[in-house]
């Protein structure tokens, strides 16, 4: 399905849209109670989590590129480039382009201001919470979430990786400074189009790290995730930047193709979100990047449904069907 066949006008013509109150209060309340409980326990979450998914990964051997890896090795290196201003609200690294903050931080505001809150002391991810957390998993199936998804993507689709990503209060971690820079998910894994659907728990705000998107209106390429090429993304493409603020329970659907980024947190309370990321069901498990001529090299679906990229689980362990019915060979 191409986004000129999508029942959603806003979603057909942005690559985003933005649904209020898609959770309720009391639901979002429990969501935080989850979170805050895998987060008293993180080391041990992540324990549990990372010996299922070796446990699975050990039958199913297969060597390949550390593609994830290199990637990561590459992000560390990047503070090493100056700092270039693009406009008064963004700057470049290399070729990442992500917004800049507006103040910096001060230390002794930081001190004074922290917490015992796990959230409080650490940026970052925590991962497969729908393979883990019953409430999570049902949650990604919420009625009003699948109403969005059957308008944006499919009337058949499946979850395939969950992950709820925080940003500490007055977080300034390189390369970006708090930042995370413009990419597109991209997701060359799937045949079909993606969407993701990332819902605040603590609302979000121009203080603590809003959305920024650049509409597909503004006509870019698809990039390698966040390598926008030599010349990167520039003040034309700046220029149309929309700037998005969440209330607890609001959520953001954008396209896989739809360029995005999000500021720094520059408020003293910690601010987290939960993205989904989920699969038109018709959609095919392998190398669609045109990066190989056999598309299906490196990637398996084993009989009891993982998802095996060059050894690795590819996202959750469990793609959760949402919506709709699940199709034969596909994903």
């Amino acid at each position: 399905m191409e986004m000129n066949e999508i029942k959603n006008d806003e979603f057909r013509t942005k690559g985003y849209v933005i649904v209020r109150n898609v959770l309720s209060p009391v639901e979002v309340e429990t969501m935080r109670q989850h979170a805050d409980a895998i987060a008293a326990d993180l080391e041990g979450y992540n324990a549990r989590d990372n010996a299922e998914r070796a446990s699975v990964e050990a039958r199913y051997p297969m060597s390949g590129p550390d593609s994830v890896g290199e990637a990561r090795a590459k992000q560390k290196g990047l503070d090493e480039y100056p700092e270039i201003r693009l406009t008064d609200r963004h700057a470049r690294r290399e070729n990442r382009v992500y917004p800049v903050r507006r103040r910096p931080v001060d230390p002794d505001e930081r001190a004074a201001t922290a917490t015992d809150d796990p959230y409080s002391s650490f940026s970052g991810q925590i991962s497969h919470l729908a393979d883990n957390d019953e409430y999570f998993r049902s949650i990604a199936a919420h009625p009003n979430i699948v109403s969005v998804l059957n308008e944006v993507l499919s009337p058949n689709a499946k979850l395939w990786f969950d992950h709820i990503y925080n940003k500490a209060p007055l977080n300034d971690d390189p390369p970006y400074a708090g930042s995370n820079r413009y990419h597109q998910d991209g997701f060359f894994h799937l045949s079909k189009r993606s969407a993701t659907c990332w819902i605040s728990l603590d609302g979000l705000t121009i203080e603590n790290g809003p959305f920024h998107y650049i509409t597909i209106q503004a006509d870019y390429p698809q990039f390698g995730f966040d390598d926008l090429g030599e010349e990167a993304i520039g003040e034309k493409e700046l220029s149309q930047e929309e700037v998005i603020t969440l209330n607890p329970g609001d959520a953001a659907f954008h396209d896989r193709w739809t360029l995005h980024a999000t500021g720094p947190n520059e408020s003293t309370k910690r601010r987290r979100g939960w993205a989904l990321h989920y699969a038109d069901a018709t959609s095919r498990f392998g190398e669609y990047s045109g990066a190989s001529d056999d598309p299906d090299q490196g990637f398996a679906v084993t009989p009891e449904g993982y998802h095996i990229r060059h050894g690795s689980i590819h996202g959750n362990r469990f793609w959760h069907l949402v919506s709709g019915r699940e199709f034969e060979g596909c994903v």
